[in-house]
């Protein structure tokens, strides 16, 4: 099998462990298990069995995350490693060979890098910047042909930070509904919406939605490995029988920190920590944004742990990133990975001070090498 590489993971795992000042990440800065755990919980963690779990997920596990979602049950869940793993059992349960899946970009290129690798063809088509990076769902319907089998978005946004309003979920629901097609969405961000309002879930809105979720993101805990899939009980039950072929199961002692995290008064603390975090962060990057106008602007974030910056400098945005990381020791993730060149993504869930060194490094190297007024190299 041909797989292209996955340029956005290759980037992140050669670079963010080296580099002084990653503002590569997404996600919020992450917790320690004392934060999470009280004393007595700490204690059960100790005498928890190594064993092997459920291959589904814990039915205790399940229900909790089940009940996030109004009118699900456990059968409409399965507990895996991380959402990645969670994306790639969707496709595989799915998707087919000769299928088409019309990808909303830009996205986390994961769903479409391993689709195209499995003989499904890929049909890219674009959020639209100049409206807030929404799609535009008049051009989506030209797009469906009778082997176009699901629909992918990144909701919110991964890497603009975008979100849709309730009404424009409700046109998308709708054209997949009269193509009878499946709607996926990566909500891994979900519950980090800065107004404070978490959006509906696509899975509330259209029976043939399916969505992927953990906990990395949002939730400030991507060491855990946790991750989850909801759909249909029959397409669940398939990725199950995928899952047999991959991981097997998730790890005990992570399985029984997100039963605790996730029950509603923990889940809701957590994201408020994180709310706050990134909200506070958000304010710091768009300062410097108005400050660096000259050359630099972005359509502020609604939700998640990013903002995706436009640039006007005369370089590539693969070679800025290597500039950056190698003169200036900081990691930022470039727009080609999205197929976007000409933007580069920062981390507004990286450690405050990191964020306003990393930033003030940033604009330093810009003014001492580009004349900003033509945008090129002095």
């Amino acid at each position: 099998m041909k797989i292209k590489e996955f340029s956005l993971e290759r980037i992140q795992s050669l670079y963010e462990n080296l580099v002084e000042l990653n503002l590569s990440d997404s996600g919020v800065h992450p917790y320690n298990l004392s934060d999470l755990l009280n004393e007595e919980q700490q204690r059960a963690l100790l005498d928890i069995e190594l064993g092997y779990g459920w291959t589904n997920g814990s039915v205790e596990l399940r229900q909790t995350i089940a009940n996030l979602y109004p009118d699900k049950g456990p059968d409409n869940v399965i507990v895996t490693n991380g959402s990645a793993e969670a994306n790639f059992l969707m496709v595989m349960s799915l998707l087919e060979k000769d299928d088409e899946l019309i990808v909303v970009v830009p996205n986390y290129m994961q769903i479409a890098g391993w689709a195209e690798a499995t003989g499904v063809k890929v049909i890219e088509t674009s959020l639209d910047e100049s409206k807030g990076w929404v799609p535009d769902i008049s051009k989506l319907q030209s797009l469906v042909t009778d082997r176009t089998k699901m629909i992918t978005l990144c909701h919110p946004n991964n890497p603009t930070g975008s979100t849709l309003p309730l009404s424009e979920m409700k046109k998308l629901v709708q054209f997949a509904r009269d193509n009878d097609i499946y709607l996926h969405a990566d909500e891994v961000y979900k519950g980090a919406e800065f107004d404070g309002v978490e959006i509906p879930s696509f899975v509330d809105l259209y029976e043939k939605a399916i969505i992927t979720s953990g906990l990395s993101k949002a939730m400030a805990m991507p060491g855990l490995r946790i991750g989850w899939l909801i759909g249909l009980p029959e397409d669940i039950y398939a990725s199950w029988q995928r899952k047999d072929y991959t991981s097997i199961t998730t790890g005990a002692v992570s399985e029984y920190v997100a039963s605790i995290v996730l029950q509603p008064d923990a889940r809701t603390k957590i994201l408020n920590r994180s709310k706050q975090y990134l909200i506070d962060n958000l304010k710091i990057l768009s300062d410097w944004v108005s400050v660096n106008q000259s050359w630099v602007s972005f359509v502020p974030p609604k939700a998640g742990g990013m903002a995706f910056l436009k640039y006007a400098l005369d370089i590539n945005s693969t070679q800025l990133a290597h500039v950056f990381r190698e003169q200036l020791n900081v990691l930022v993730l470039p727009g080609d990975v999205y197929g976007l060149d000409g933007y580069f993504r920062v981390g507004i869930g990286a450690p405050t001070a990191h964020l306003k060194e990393g930033l003030a490094r940033i604009s330093q190297y810009v003014s001492d090498n580009y004349d900003i007024k033509t945008s090129t190299p002095v």
